[in-house]
């Protein structure tokens, strides 16, 4: 499904209200379970990038995910039971991602796994997850092939057929620009964004005039950015992770290219990222779906409740962490009294409709287990802050 950009118009009180509040948010539409029995413990594994260049995605997306597990259990969603998030550094690394789903394999009590960050991490444990019949979640990697790896393979995610054409179309109709540039990093990920945005920018029209790509890790981009000088483009569009970004801003601004239109993939503009570069992705725009205006009342009670708990701001990544974790949640308790392993699969793939989540609502198909979703967002970095784009 091909979700439609949408630009829309533009503290808390005590921190117990606010959590509260939340909790009743992401329960709001089902009923907890009515028989009682003696409370048991369900493990809910996670394995994010908690340390290393990543570590600005992994550890929101822990953090979320922890706070919902903490709604959920203080709000006695599943009387019958608690859950307990048991996290792992993954560092990003694909052979420590295999590790740690063998660890989490051979625990009885952990019945689904939120595994990785990256579509390379994730694809990577993507057998060992299959062999063992556990449930992997991934909150945020979306590449096209993920969950036709096996039946076990599930996203909180949306694909980049879904967030990466919208940013093609915003271009040419909200920018006005034709001829485009892209710059991708070369992962599995970055291939498939960059093919997904040339494909829609030659559909409507436009011209791809410059298509590099680096290698993760890569800090000096002055050959790359000289050779955008000479393809003279009117806009350029990044399939890049956020250290990378904040580097190729600071030199493309150095190099006296700093005044042209950068669109983002979602990834590389972050307030990390935007911090680093120190001023140089003023006026980046980026596609996403996390909208802190959204006045859906799961999404604000999530954004304060959040930030109770942290004592720093929402982004998509928390979002994601939150809604990885409820939706495991959801499915677990929806299979009381038998949660297995493949219940709680079952569960989640054949009854997850319309929920209301952190990032807005979204399903996920019974056949496919992709997620669906109605509107992607454009976000601007202002004032050294990434601001929702208002409607023109």
């Amino acid at each position: 499904m091909k979700a439609k950009l949408h630009i829309p118009s533009s503290r808390i009180r005590g921190a117990r209200s606010v959590i509260a509040a939340a909790a009743l948010a992401v329960m709001a539409g089902w009923a907890a379970p009515q028989a009682q029995a003696q409370e048991k413990t369900f493990l809910i594994g996670c394995s994010l990038p908690l340390s290393g260049p990543l570590v600005g995605f992994g550890e929101p997306m822990k953090e979320g995910a922890q706070f919902a597990v903490d709604t959920y259990n203080e709000a006695k969603a599943f009387p019958e039971a608690k859950f307990v998030l048991q996290c792992y550094d993954s560092k990003a690394d694909p052979k420590e991602t295999i590790n740690i789903a063998e660890r989490l394999a051979d625990q009885a009590d952990v019945i689904a796994s939120i595994s990785d960050f990256s579509s390379t991490a994730t694809m990577a444990a993507a057998d060992t997850y299959e062999r063992a019949g556990l449930l992997q979640m991934t909150p945020s990697a979306s590449h096209p092939d993920l969950t036709k790896m096996n039946d076990w393979m599930f996203r909180a995610s949306e694909t980049v057929n879904v967030y990466v054409p919208p940013m093609a179309d915003f271009i040419i109709d909200k920018l006005g620009k034709k001829k485009v540039a892209v710059l991708q990093v070369q992962t599995d990920w970055g291939l498939a964004v960059a093919d997904a945005f040339t494909k829609q920018l030659e559909e409507r029209g436009g011209e791809l005039v410059q298509q590099s790509v680096y290698k993760e890790g890569t800090t000096d981009f002055r050959a790359i950015i000289t050779q955008l000088k000479r393809a003279q483009p009117e806009a350029i569009y990044l399939a890049m992770l956020e250290e990378e970004a904040a580097n190729f801003a600071k030199q493309l601004k150095q190099l006296g290219m700093g005044d042209i239109p950068v669109v983002d993939s979602a990834v590389g503009v972050t307030p990390r990222s935007v911090g680093l570069a120190g001023g140089a992705m003023e006026g980046w725009y980026l596609a996403t779906i996390f909208n802190p205006n959204n006045p859906d009342p799961n999404v604000q009670n999530f954004i304060k409740g959040f930030e109770a708990k942290y004592n720093r701001k929402a982004d998509v990544w928390s979002a994601y962490g939150f809604d990885a974790a409820t939706l495991i949640m959801q499915a677990a308790t929806r299979a009381w009294p038998d949660v297995t392993r493949e219940r709680v699969r079952d569960e989640l793939a054949n009854n997850t409709k319309d929920y209301k989540g952190a990032n807005g609502d979204l399903s996920i198909d019974p056949e496919t287990r992709e997620v669906s979703r109605q509107h992607i967002f454009v976000s601007q970095v202002k004032d050294g802050k990434i601001q929702t784009v208002a409607e023109n």
